[in-house]
Formats: structure tokens, C-alpha cells, sequence
């Protein structure tokens, strides 16, 4: 007889496995999709941010300061609304091969970037200057290093190999005399865009040319009680003059106290030299030793000039007070006291030492 119908009679069995396949396509379709879109998207805001729709809007001045690189631009003109993503913009021409110049520009807002790049390669419509200040009073060494810092783009080592070109010297610079301590008038000077360290150089050496031959240094010294100096050594007694003084109105009694000794075969006395030299050696000072620069010791001038004196000083030199002087001694931070007499001296001496005005 038949068997009886048992309840899992109806159940068919499918093969494992293969009800889950068509889902992790959907999705893994899903998000091939997705990515697609996006990257598609990206690409457009990419393209957008490139070259923004519509027609460039209105001009806009951009002054690009001094100093300023390439990857500073982006915030520049993100804030003059001449581009859109100021990071996006920094990378896209960090490699552009684009000479950045200081100056004044008109571009064009909502610009594309190959627009802005056009308007950098022509330059600026006024370019920036920079000021090099160089103060009365500083050593060679110390106005490479000045004008090093006010005008970043000339490197030290550019200014030091200006200094040695022969196309540089000053018509007073003695022949046989490598050094150009003291040639550089001290004043400020507009660099322009296209000016170079060398260009620099040569305006400083012949502005002293002109502001020495102004004072008179061509005529020289002429009258009673002055020693015959020639142009190069009028110039380092300025130079004395120019770190000795406390005020303009002494630099004329300096440098007459200057050319006394000189007259009377008296060493100078001048410690500056000694300073000078112990600058230039890295040594410290040394009031024994045997150097020309110890003018405690040796007779005569140094052999170079000390610093680069002014204007001021120039005109002291070549215009020396009339007066008896051989010794001045601080007796303020800003004033000396001057004499001839040994004891006035020694008595001034003592109240400089006792006042720590740096006697000594």
C-alpha cells in the first residue's frame, strides 16, 4: 500500500552559494558608479576652479610686496577675488617656471589661472623698489652684511665679489690698495627690480666720488698748521672722525686734534683703529701690538680708512677747527673735552675713568 505523504516531500534543495551573488554586484555596481559620478564632479570643480565659467570681470589693482614667492600668491589674490580657492591656485604654480617680480599689477577678476600666469610673465605694470640703508659709520664688512639683510635677493658672497671687480674702484683709491673700506658713501639707496649687486656697489662707491669731490677733496688741505694729505688719506681722517665724534659740531675740533699730532710726530691715540683691527682679525684688542692699526704705538695715519664716513665728516676733515688741541677726552656720552695741557688731560682723564664713559 502506499506510503503515507510526509511534510517535506514538497521542499526542493538549491544549490548553496548563489542566492547571495546578484546583491554584491548591485552594490559593488553601486559604488563603481558613485565614484565615477564623483570623480566626474571633481574634475569639473577642478576644471572650474582652473578656468571659472563666464568672462573675466572687472580689472583690479594687486600689489605683490617685496619679498614675496611664488606660493604667497594664492592668498593675494584670493583676497582681490581674482581667483577663487587660494590653495588650489598655490599648487597648480609652485611649478611654474615664473619669475615673480615685486610691483604693482591689473588683473582681471574671476580669471582663469592661465590668465593670471600670463599677467605674472609680463611683470609688473610699476615695479617695487626696496631701500638699502647703509649708516655713516659702518665697517666693509658690516655694510655686506647691511645691505645682505635690507635687500634679500643680493647674497653676501654677490656684493663681496662687486667689491673686488676693478670696474668698481674709486678714482682716490690708491693703486696698490686692494682694500675698499671706506669708499662706500653711507645713505639710502633705491634698488630697483633690475638693479644687481654689483649695480649697487658702483652707485655707492661713486656717490662718495661725488659727495668727497662736493666737499672740496680735490683743492685738499690748504693753509697754516696742515699737513699734506692726499685724498685717500683725507678720507681716512674722516673715517676717524666719523667713529671718534659725539656730535657735528666737534667733528671740526677732531679733526684738528688729528693733524696736531700729525704736525708734532705724536702718535694719534685713536683706539677706534685698534678696535678696527681687532674686527678684522677677531682677536682681542691689543694696544701693544706692532700693527699700523694701533695708533697708540705707531705714527702717522692707518693704512686704510675704518668706516665709511659721511658727509659730515668729509667736510671736518677737508675743514678742520682752528685751535691748539692735542688730547679730547669724553666728558658725557655725547660731549669731549679738549686741550693741550698734559695735566688738563690727565684730570680729564681720571673724571672719564671714575664716570665709566669707556676711558681707559
Amino acid at each position: 500500500m502506499p506510503r503515507s505523504r510526509q511534510p517535506d516531500d514538497d521542499i526542493v534543495d538549491m544549490p548553496g552559494g548563489r542566492a547571495g551573488l546578484p546583491k554584491v554586484v548591485v552594490v559593488l555596481g553601486l559604488i563603481v558608479v558613485l565614484f565615477a559620478v564623483l570623480a566626474v564632479g571633481a574634475q569639473r570643480w577642478y576644471q572650474r576652479q582652473l578656468d571659472p565659467p563666464g568672462p573675466p570681470g572687472e580689472t583690479v589693482e594687486v600689489v605683490v610686496p617685496n619679498g614675496a614667492r611664488l606660493t604667497d600668491l594664492g592668498s593675494i589674490l584670493a583676497g582681490a577675488k581674482v581667483v577663487t580657492n587660494p590653495t588650489i591656485f598655490r599648487f597648480w604654480i609652485r611649478d611654474k617656471d615664473v619669475d615673480l617680480l615685486a610691483g604693482r599689477y591689473v588683473f582681471r577678476r574671476n580669471s582663469s589661472y592661465n590668465q593670471v600666469e600670463d599677467t605674472l610673465r609680463k611683470g609688473p605694470i610699476e615695479p617695487s623698489t626696496e631701500d638699502a640703508t647703509v649708516p655713516e659709520g659702518l665697517t666693509l664688512a658690516e655694510i655686506v652684511t647691511e645691505i645682505d639683510e635690507g635687500v634679500p635677493r643680493f647674497t653676501a658672497a654677490e656684493i663681496t665679489r662687486a667689491l673686488a671687480d676693478p670696474d668698481n674702484r674709486s678714482r682716490f683709491l690708491p693703486a696698490d690698495q686692494p682694500s675698499m673700506e671706506g669708499m662706500l658713501f653711507p645713505s639710502t639707496y633705491e634698488v630697483g627690480p633690475q638693479q644687481t649687486a654689483a649695480g649697487l656697489v658702483k652707485q655707492m662707491v661713486d656717490e662718495m666720488d661725488r659727495q668727497a669731490v662736493a666737499a672740496g677733496i680735490d683743492v685738499g688741505l690748504s693753509g697754516d698748521n696742515l699737513p699734506p694729505l692726499t685724498p685717500y688719506q683725507i678720507i681716512t681722517v674722516a673715517s676717524l672722525i666719523e667713529r671718534e665724534t659725539a656730535g657735528a659740531e666737534e667733528s671740526p675740533m677732531i679733526a684738528r686734534v688729528i693733524y696736531n699730532r700729525i704736525l708734532r710726530n705724536i702718535p694719534l691715540g685713536i683706539d677706534a683703529t685698534s678696535a678696527y683691527l681687532a674686527a678684522q682679525t677677531g682677536e682681542e684688542i691689543d694696544f701693544e701690538s706692532p700693527s699700523p692699526y694701533n695708533t697708540r704705538r705707531q705714527l702717522g695715519l692707518p693704512p686704510t680708512p675704518i668706516a665709511s664716513p659721511g658727509r659730515e665728516s668729509l667736510d671736518a676733515a677737508l675743514n678742520p677747527a682752528t685751535g691748539p688741541w692735542i688730547y679730547y677726552v669724553l666728558e658725557t656720552p655725547d660731549s669731549h673735552f679738549f686741550t693741550d695741557s698734559d695735566a688738563e688731560f690727565l684730570a680729564a682723564k681720571q673724571r672719564c675713568e671714575e664716570r665709566n664713559l669707556g676711558c681707559g
